[in-house]
């Protein structure tokens, strides 16, 4: 129906009048005339020529204006196939070109290992550290058998001990107290130790071994040992058992101490210009009287005062002043009395060429000293025996 036969279709030539039907008979609506020209067409008076078919509507048939022209060639069989045949040839090399594309060989990527991803910690912010205080704690000492070192009271200046002081027990009345005897490797139940007809406490008095025959002197018995003193040069014998510790930088002050408390303490001291040993001791010993003391001379030949107690020993050489001084421990008695006399017969201001002399080897004979002090048998009398 929209291509009309072309035996229909009438040559329209020097349209002029024509009568167009109402619309009413084509319901309101402008029906399209199709028609042929074979040479021209006429058209708002002028005539041109076309071999394709013309399309207007009744409307401009009646005003003598067509409205679009249509080639003639589209209507042939030849180009539908034409247009077929191209629709076809694009459509195969469409599909040609896809299944090309899809046989070409790929390039082989490199093969590359997943990578480890190591996770990344999550930082916690620390929390504050509160400190606790904690109390230190002190351990419980277990109770030692030996017996703990008593450090001595250090002290400013002299103090003396009183003259009113017992000695400790001596239960062979060999002049040695038991304690003495103990730490010197004594019998305290024996009076005469080494059996050399002396008793132990005379020999000790002397400087020479109580314990045998030889070594006959103390010092090399190693029951003593030698001090010297490295400021003021003074050298003294002094217990193997006890401590020697100075108290001050200058070796002003040195104490020689044992296990139970008591010590023996050096003091050392230069006079002031124009001052005698008198001078010094009323301005120095406070509480003491210069009429206790009494002068002797020690196994050294060194000369000295010492108190008649035998607790408090001076020396004066050089405008200098040497005080030994004995302080007795917690118990208060004189438990070392024969410690001190060895450093008092020891006591040498400075180094001296004086030898004490070998002891020689007698039968036992002085049974009487036990009645007798050893004060009172002095060193004279011992070598006499000798």
């Amino acid at each position: 129906m929209f291509w009309r036969k072309k035996q229909d279709i009438k040559k329209v030539e020097n349209v002029k009048n024509i009568h167009v039907m109402p619309d009413d008979f084509y319901g309101g609506k402008d029906p399209v005339v199709y028609y042929k020209t074979t040479e021209r067409t006429i058209e708002n008076g002028k005539v041109l020529k076309t071999n394709a078919p013309v399309k207007q509507s009744a409307a401009a048939l009646a005003h003598g204006v067509s409205q679009i022209k249509v080639p003639s060639f589209l209507h042939s069989k030849k180009f539908k196939i034409i247009v077929v045949a191209v629709v076809f040839l694009i459509a195969i090399g469409l599909i040609s070109w896809y299944y090309i594309n899809q046989a070409k060989p790929k390039a082989v990527q490199p093969f590359v290992p997943n990578e480890v991803v190591t996770p990344v910690p999550e930082v916690v912010e620390p929390e504050p550290v509160v400190e606790e205080i904690v109390e230190p704690v002190v351990p419980e000492v277990a109770p030692t058998t030996t017996e703990p070192v008593v450090e001595p009271e250090k002290k400013v200046g002299l103090e003396f001990p009183s003259m009113f002081l017992a000695d400790g027990a001596d239960m062979d009345s060999d002049s040695l107290t038991d304690l003495e005897e103990e730490m010197l490797g004594l019998d305290s139940g024996v009076w005469d130790t080494d059996g050399d007809g002396y008793c132990d406490g005379l020999e000790v008095f002397n400087l020479y071994n109580p314990k045998g025959i030889a070594p006959m002197k103390i010092i090399d018995s190693g029951l003593v040992k030698e001090y010297v003193n490295p400021i003021w040069g003074y050298r003294v014998y002094y217990p193997t058992g006890w401590a020697a510790a100075s108290v001050d930088e200058n070796a002003n002050q040195v104490l020689f101490s044992a296990l139970s408390g008591d010590y023996i303490e050096i003091w050392s001291e230069e006079m002031q210009a124009g001052e005698d040993f008198t001078d010094w001791f009323s301005r120095q010993a406070k509480g003491q009287l210069y009429s206790d003391l009494q002068t002797f001379t020690n196994r050294f030949k060194e000369e000295g005062l010492r108190r008649k107690d035998d607790l408090v020993a001076y020396f004066v050489t050089n405008n200098k002043v040497y005080v030994l001084v004995y302080h007795p421990g917690v118990t208060g008695d004189i438990s070392f009395r024969h410690m001190f006399v060895i450093m008092e017969q020891s006591f040498r201001p400075s180094k001296t060429s004086v030898v004490i002399p070998e002891q020689e080897i007698l039968p036992p004979v002085l049974e009487e000293v036990t009645s007798t002090t050893l004060e009172e048998v002095s060193t004279s009398t011992l070598e006499e025996m000798i």
